[in-house]
C-alpha cells in the first residue's frame, strides 16, 4: 500500500527588512518593434497594447536567463506581483536570501544586468504575420509562464532595477516551440 506523508515547510521572516532584495522591472512592452533572431530566419515582432488583457498571470516564475533547472527567484502571487498597465507588464519581486538571488540583485544594482525576457503562449488566432514586412504582430497572449532577468533581452526596451525594501514605498524546449510556431505562421501566409 502506497503511503504519503504531507509536511509543512515555512521560512522565517527576515530579521532586518532593510536587507530585503527587491527587483522592479518591465518584462513586456507594448507597441515596440524588435528583431527576433530565429534559426529559420529573423523577423520583426510587435506585441500590441491589450495583448495581456485576458492573459493568465497566476502562476508565473522569475528566473535568471530562463534557467528552469534552478530554483525560481520569485513566483506569483506570493513573492512576485505582475501588473498590466498602458505600457505593458510591470513586475515587482522580493528575492530570497540565496547566493544566486544576491548575485542577480547585485548585477542589476550595478547595471551589469538591465533587461528582461519572458516565456508565453499565444492562442490560435492571437497573432498574424505580414510577409511583405516580415512582421509578426501579437494581439493576444494566453499565458505568461515565466519571466527572466537576462543579459541580452529580445526587446531592448525592457528593464529591471534593484530596489531596497525602503525605496519606491528558455530552454531548448521553448526554442523548439517558438520555431514550430514561426513555421506555422509562415506556412499560413504562403
Amino acid at each position: 500500500m502506497k503511503e504519503i506523508r504531507v509536511c509543512e515547510i515555512r521560512a522565517a521572516a527576515a530579521a532586518d527588512a532593510s536587507k530585503a532584495l527587491r527587483l522592479e522591472g518591465r518584462p513586456i512592452v507594448y507597441d515596440q518593434p524588435t528583431k527576433i533572431g530565429d534559426p529559420a530566419g529573423s523577423y520583426i515582432e510587435i506585441i500590441r497594447a491589450g495583448a495581456l488583457d485576458h492573459a493568465d498571470l497566476s502562476d508565473a516564475r522569475l528566473f535568471y536567463n530562463h534557467d528552469l533547472n534552478k530554483v525560481p527567484l520569485a513566483r506569483t502571487p506570493k513573492t512576485m506581483q505582475l501588473t498590466i498597465d498602458p505600457a505593458g507588464l510591470k513586475m515587482v519581486a522580493e528575492l530570497p536570501d540565496t547566493e544566486e538571488a544576491r548575485s542577480v540583485y547585485t548585477a542589476v544594482q550595478r547595471g551589469d544586468l538591465s533587461g528582461m525576457s519572458f516565456a508565453f503562449k499565444v492562442p490560435e488566432g492571437g497573432d498574424s504575420y505580414d510577409a511583405a514586412t516580415n512582421t509578426r504582430t501579437i494581439f493576444t497572449i494566453e499565458k505568461v509562464y515565466e519571466i527572466s532577468v537576462v543579459p541580452f533581452p529580445a526587446y531592448p526596451q525592457t528593464s529591471v532595477e534593484a530596489r531596497s525594501a525602503f525605496s519606491a514605498a528558455a530552454s531548448e524546449q521553448k526554442k523548439a516551440a517558438a520555431i514550430i510556431k514561426a513555421n506555422k505562421i509562415l506556412m499560413k501566409e504562403v
